[in-house]
């Protein structure tokens, strides 16, 4: 009899399982060097940024592919902004002007900009 209810518990419990939605990115943060991932169900993953912008890649932790673009060109004001914060060497304490677009495997697309704030 407690075989048959422990049985018939895991089958709940593995139904239950398979009903939980997947996780979602809920927020992108952009560095100099790195983005960052954070999905609805707590996982944070990240990928390098090397080479020239526009950055592709995937977070395969995420099961996530990335594309992020920077946005700054037409901003006289950031322009003379980041020129200011590469002098001071200090470029690493502000996130570059980006979108960002996370595609999942499903084809389904989340869009973020960086700095967290502006519109994407």
């Amino acid at each position: 009899m407690a075989a048959q209810t422990m049985i018939r518990l895991c089958a709940v419990l593995l139904l239950a399982a398979c009903a939980l939605p997947a996780p979602v990115p809920v927020a992108a943060r952009l560095s100099q060097q790195a983005l960052k991932v954070d999905l609805s169900n707590g996982t944070v993953c990240s990928a390098p940024l090397q080479g020239a912008a526009p950055w592709e890649g995937d977070l395969p932790a995420c099961a996530l592919h990335f594309l992020v673009t920077p946005t700054a060109a037409g901003h006289p004001v950031r322009l003379a902004f980041d020129a200011m914060i590469t002098a001071l060497r200090a470029g690493d304490l502000v996130a570059p002007m980006a979108d960002i677009t996370l595609t999942d495997a499903g084809g389904q697309s989340y869009h973020f900009a960086s700095p967290v704030g502006t519109d994407p």
